[in-house]
């Protein structure tokens, strides 16, 4: 590509993405560069950028991967201009068409590695979650090298993380004619769980079971039946909501199922209505717990309104085994990250409630139970505030203790209790015999039209 001489010659775009970047502001950075390299798939002076985004992130070999990649392009793109000088402006950029045969002659080692310095940043990226670009980079050196396996991959892996599963499907398929692997049928039975394809999931869970051999590849073997028969408990219905995918996907209980929920900033009242329902349905359902404890200071507050609701103690979490039977309460569930080990176990004595459940981040645990589906979960205490926690603990507890009569409160109730009842044998809730471990959050719930971001 042509050297940029003057300011002009920058895109607006550009320009303030370098500002961010000095003025070390990188998440606006990465917000403001991030579309327009989408939109200017080959622009070096934009791949560069996030080269230098990424190291200032502590991305180094991401960094590295990029500027390889920035490095190559500009070279190829400097002799190319040198042998055809009418393409002297940003459209011999044109995005269908990278002319690697025909500067092959006079500069073979750089048009060579290009395909290679396309993988190797798209992978990359695929381990940042960049998988809008991933794709982008992905596509491009599938172009240039066609119907290679492992970019047909993990192109299919970043559609399925952007929720993009009939495309996914075209590409694993494509990968299915070159080798039956475990991994590709694994999640070529996923995309049709998610596409609701019962057919075609019962196919490929049937030819699994014939790749399977590990103890690790057996217990996703039986995850997948599991989730399979959740799927075709509510086939017939015409459309999912969360709480139907939190149900198929991690036998899961999921309190606050309106859209109105998706992304709404928690306040005393959503607070004491959630806590309510999470009453009335252990109630509704017969479950009792002797003692409710908390992860981590955070979730205090949380617990300790829990308890008084449901009269029995309030205590921190010690440790993994405990005598009576209690329900841990987490505010946000990205906290079990940490010592998600402790919790994959899923033991008689203790059950799992997230008052908060990220809708894009995996987690190596599923709760039994989540309040809600959002992208963040801020709590009261959280903020600077004229209250003191105790205050605003009691604020929550008279609302919770007030919305026992709410009719609103009891419809969101018995609609819950009457949905899980009939489902008791699927939910993971006080089924440790059938499920001695929990599932891992995948992510993979829909959220809502016109909730996505």
């Amino acid at each position: 590509m042509t050297e940029t001489t003057s300011e002009e010659q920058i895109p607006e775009p550009l320009l303030e993405a370098r500002r961010l970047l000095d003025e070390g502001m990188l998440e606006q950075c990465l917000a403001t560069l991030k579309p327009y390299w989408l939109e200017n798939e080959l622009d070096t002076r934009a791949i560069a950028m996030f080269g230098e985004l990424m190291h200032e992130a502590g991305r180094s070999e991401v960094s590295r991967k990029l500027k390889r990649l920035s490095d190559l392009l500009d070279a190829h793109w400097t002799k190319t201009e040198k042998t055809e000088q009418t393409k002297t402006d940003d459209q011999s950029f044109a995005p269908d068409t990278v002319p690697v045969q025909e500067s092959a002659a006079s500069d073979n080692s750089s048009a060579d590695d290009i395909p290679y310095a396309l993988f190797e940043a798209g992978f990359g990226l695929i381990d940042l979650r960049q998988h809008e670009l991933a794709v982008m980079l992905l596509e491009r050196c599938l172009n240039l090298m066609p119907n290679e396996p492992t970019v047909n991959y993990e192109i299919a892996f970043s559609l399925m993380s952007l929720a993009r599963f009939e495309d996914a499907i075209k590409h694993f398929q494509l990968v299915l004619q070159d080798n039956e692997d475990f991994d590709t049928v694994l999640n070529l039975s996923v995309c049709y769980t998610l596409t609701r394809n019962i057919p075609e999931a019962k196919k490929m869970i049937d030819k699994l079971a014939t790749l399977t051999h590990e103890e690790d590849e057996q217990r996703e073997l039986q995850h997948r039946k599991v989730v399979l028969k959740r799927l075709e408990l509510l086939g017939n219905k015409q459309t999912f909501t969360p709480r139907d995918w939190q149900f198929v996907l991690y036998g899961g209980i999921l309190l606050r199922n309106s859209e109105e929920n998706a992304n709404q900033k928690e306040d005393l009242m959503s607070i004491a209505s959630t806590l309510a329902i999470l009453k009335g349905l252990l109630e509704g359902l017969r479950i009792e717990f002797e003692a409710v404890e908390f992860y981590n200071p955070n979730a205090r507050p949380l617990a300790r309104i829990l308890a008084e609701l449901m009269e029995i103690p309030c205590d921190s979490y010690k440790g993994p085994h405990r005598p009576d039977r209690a329900l841990l309460i987490l505010a946000w569930a990205t906290d079990i990250i940490g010592p998600h080990q402790a919790f994959v176990e899923h033991m008689h004595s203790r059950s799992i409630f997230a008052y908060g459940l990220t809708w894009q981040e995996p987690l190596p645990v599923a709760p039994e139970i989540a309040g809600l589906l959002a992208d963040e979960a801020i709590m009261p205490w959280e903020e600077s505030r004229a209250e003191s926690i105790d205050e605003i603990v009691a604020k929550i507890l008279e609302r919770a203790r007030d919305l026992d009569c709410d009719p609103d409160i009891l419809r969101e109730t018995q609609e819950a209790v009457e949905y899980y009842d009939s489902k008791r044998e699927l939910l993971v809730l006080n089924n440790w015999t059938i499920f001695p471990d929990r599932p891992e959050y995948t992510a993979e719930v829909q959220k809502p039209e016109g909730k996505k971001k």
